[in-house]
């Protein structure tokens, strides 16, 4: 993700959460972590911890070189599995997410049919207990995609913000306070 468009995504929830430049103490997942950036940002903003999910083998040394250099310590873990199974094969975290950063890949985030691999995951977080009425999920896709959920889903995109051909979907249950 750009930094510019990361810097504008943490603005907005700091000015969500009412406390401009920071993030709530919340337990975050950096789904698709990559190198971690996102996951980072958010331990360097104030979030309590952040699970990191990659199962790429040069993505992981970069984010444990990453993670090391940050000194993140405890508040972090790298998590080697499969993002788009895993709340469905590992225990559910405790507390459950407030924040879940979806950086799936552009070819997968293409497809926003009910069935398509990033609606099944968003259904599977909920349904798995990984996140609750209280999480926020901020996903990256490209700027043509426009992701609806439909009736069923237990989801809404609140917010979406477009930066060149890139956009970020904000996303969290239909009975969020």
């Amino acid at each position: 993700m750009p930094d510019r468009v990361r810097e504008a995504v943490f603005d907005m929830i700091g000015a969500w959460a009412g406390q401009p430049g920071t993030v709530p103490p919340c337990r975050v997942a950096d789904m698709f972590a990559g190198s971690g950036s996102m996951g980072l940002e958010a331990l360097s903003r104030g979030a309590a911890a952040c699970d990191f999910f990659e199962k790429g083998k040069l993505a992981v040394a970069t984010l444990k070189g990453n993670l090391n250099s940050l000194n993140a310590g405890d508040s972090a873990t790298i998590i080697r599995l499969d993002a788009w199974s895993v709340c469905l094969t590992t225990p559910r975290p405790n507390p459950p997410y407030g924040l879940i950063f979806l950086d799936p890949p552009y070819a997968d985030a293409r497809d926003t049919s009910p069935r398509s691999r990033v609606c099944t995951m968003l259904n599977d977080l909920y349904r798995a207990s990984w996140a609750t009425v209280d999480t926020t999920i901020v996903l990256h896709h490209e700027d043509d995609v426009v992701f609806t959920p439909t009736e069923r889903s237990p989801w809404r995109v609140f917010d979406r913000r477009s930066y060149g051909s890139t956009a970020i979907s904000f996303i969290d249950h239909r009975d969020a306070p």
